[in-house]
């Protein structure tokens, strides 16, 4: 989902989200060629190693690397989303059944579908209650716990019987939303982590939920599990890997992020993988990766989109053997506004008729084209592009006209003269440019840029001339792309600021706003949090069909000026076959289980 927090990187770099995003799309391809071991060899996204194992993440580790590409191969969560093409929910690879609820939605229930742990343990509703008590216990520990209806806020019960789970809510919950971004990330435990550096804790894998000594046992618990899953060289060792009930183990990891994965003899799911081995390789750049496509070392790997011309289908260095595939990214990118903006620039984006201007301003077709060489979808939601229109459709009402932006300001009294617009609207009430707007008044605003990105340096230069064309005089200033969302959460003179980030649904699969929104999130994006938005978030958490109604109003109220996110590219050896025809899937998984050695 949305986020106003860092979702360890669910906010992070596009060009690092979008690579994970297309990760199955590369995959579902035609026939893998074997290196001299006979394993298939992928490349991680570059700068990006694994670093977690323990399939409960708190923000600072819930990254697209520790848990599509990596934890969810050896640990399933209840609910399996995207496969082939498809962001949405996959009953078969899911090891719970399909979730109901009472007539109310306040309960939901789901049956665990017997499949073992490799230690031989049952993945059962004990399994589910461990990783509910865990989060119970600190909050701060489960990523997705932003919402008011959602775990562990809304949960006020959990009651197992064997393979039977309930779940009790406080309020109503649309389900779609539970599922895809709740459950989705909620992954059965093995009782035999119920332990702390003292030994067995039992009380907190099988204790009542909520329940005082279920909540003191898992506290230490957690402590043990998080320290234990972040050092590397316990990732192979018995107790993790006993744990697996995925189609893998981890048959090694070493301190570069480099990870061999063997196929699970113990899983009992319903897609056993066809190869026996699979090797993710770190790498520190796009172009190491690159050179490593050239010269055949690697079956699947990314390809920065600079490296291909505009119109080709190929790379310079696209290998003979090789083919390149894109898929859409499953999120939405722009440019942050920053609404506690103090400066003179403050009042200016706080009017809604001018966020509409500078949005349509904006030759969104240009990027495409000049940027990403078309491969991109262009934006006006935060609902991505390639949402299957049956879950939400939205239809952007600021689409580019520089000529509506510009009388947009006109009817608002701004006049465009010597390249700059003025206010010069008359009166000594309320000036008709907006509240805090003073005749006279230039449209001046400052923005601050992530630095060191070539393709976020020319999309900067292409929006800046589109402004430029409105009157708009815009002092830029860079800072790392890591510091520019607190640059623009110290509500000083900053007014817009674009960090060269995307803002990812992964791994929340339903594309509602609560984790960039909800007041329960670590940083409201922009602060913006209008009391209509409070009632939309509401209305998508309890209410089925919801979602183009969220999006159609966050379309208009343009918190964030939508542009164009690029599709990731990879690089597939054409040797590389797989049990489903090659569609991009949005969501990022990596099911390797499907591929298979000519």
């Amino acid at each position: 989902m949305g986020t106003t927090r860092p979702k360890g990187p669910a906010i992070q770099p596009l060009r690092i989200a979008f690579a994970a995003a297309a990760l199955v799309a590369a995959l579902v391809v035609a026939t893998p060629r074997a290196d001299a071991a006979g394993a298939i060899t992928v490349g991680e996204v570059p700068g990006a190693p694994p670093t977690s194992i323990f399939p409960l993440e708190g923000c600072a580790q819930d990254s697209l690397a520790n848990v599509q590409q990596f934890q969810d191969l050896l640990f399933r969560p209840l609910y399996w989303f995207g496969l082939s093409g498809s962001p949405g929910y996959q009953a078969a690879l899911s090891p719970a059944t399909t979730p109901t609820t009472n007539p109310s939605t306040t309960q939901v229930s789901f049956t665990l579908r017997g499949w073992r742990f490799a230690d031989g343990r049952l993945v059962d509703g004990t399994s589910v209650l461990f990783f509910l008590n865990l989060v119970e216990a600190d909050p701060s520990a489960f990523c997705n716990a932003v919402a008011a209806r959602g775990i562990p806020a809304g949960l006020r019960a959990v009651r197992v019987q064997g393979d039977l789970v309930t779940l009790t809510f406080s309020t109503r919950v649309n389900i779609d939303w539970l599922m895809g971004n709740d459950l989705s990330n909620v992954v059965p435990l093995d009782p035999a982590w119920s332990r702390s550096q003292s030994g067995p804790q039992p009380a907190c894998a099988n204790g009542t939920y909520g329940a005082a000594r279920t909540l003191a046992a898992c506290r230490l618990v957690l402590t043990y599990l998080q320290r234990l899953g972040t050092t590397t060289t316990d990732f192979t060792s018995g107790f993790w890997q006993g744990g697996v009930d995925g189609p893998w183990r981890l048959g090694a990891f070493d301190a570069s992020g480099d990870a061999t994965l063997l196929a699970n003899p113990h899983y009992s799911g319903p897609v056993r993988p066809r190869v026996g081995v699979v090797r993710l390789v770190a790498f520190d750049s796009y172009a190491a990766e690159e050179s490593a496509l050239a010269q055949g070392a690697l079956d699947v790997g990314t390809v920065p989109d600079s490296a291909i011309p505009a119109g080709s289908t190929n790379a310079p260095t696209l290998a003979a053997h090789d083919t390149l595939y894109a898929t859409p990214f499953w999120g939405f990118g722009g440019i942050e506004v920053n609404f506690a903006a103090t400066g003179a620039g403050g009042p200016l984006v706080a009017q809604g008729y001018l966020r509409g201007a500078l949005e349509q301003a904006i030759d969104q077709r240009s990027l495409i084209n000049t940027v990403f060489h078309g491969r991109a979808a262009g934006g006006a939601s935060p609902i991505p592009p390639s949402t299957p229109v049956a879950l939400a459709k939205v239809t952007g009402p600021y689409p580019s006209d520089p000529a509506a932006a510009r009388r947009a300001l006109a009817s608002h009294g701004w006049s465009l003269a010597g390249g700059s617009a003025t206010c010069t609207a008359p009166g000594t009430g309320p000036s008709q440019c907006g509240a805090g707007i003073a005749p006279g008044q230039t449209l001046s605003l400052t923005l601050v840029v992530a630095s060191g990105d070539p393709a976020l340096n020319q999309e900067l230069a292409l929006v800046r001339a589109d402004w430029a064309a409105l009157g708009v005089s815009l002092s830029v200033t860079f800072d790392t792309s890591s510091s520019v969302a607190a640059d623009c959460a110290a509500a000083t003179t900053v007014d817009l600021c674009w960090s060269g980030q995307g803002w990812s649904y992964l791994s929340d699969y339903y594309p509602s706003g609560d984790p960039f929104y909800s007041s329960s999130a670590s940083a409201s994006l922009g602060g913006f949090a209008p009391p209509v938005l409070v009632h939309w978030l509401a209305l998508v958490e309890i209410r089925r069909g919801e979602l183009s109604g969220y999006g159609a109003y966050m379309a208009q109220a343009l918190p964030v000026l939508y542009l164009p996110t690029p599709d990731t590219l990879w690089e597939v050896s054409t040797s590389l076959a797989s049990v489903h025809p090659l569609r991009p899937c949005p969501t990022g998984v990596l099911t390797p289980e499907y591929w298979s050695l000519t």
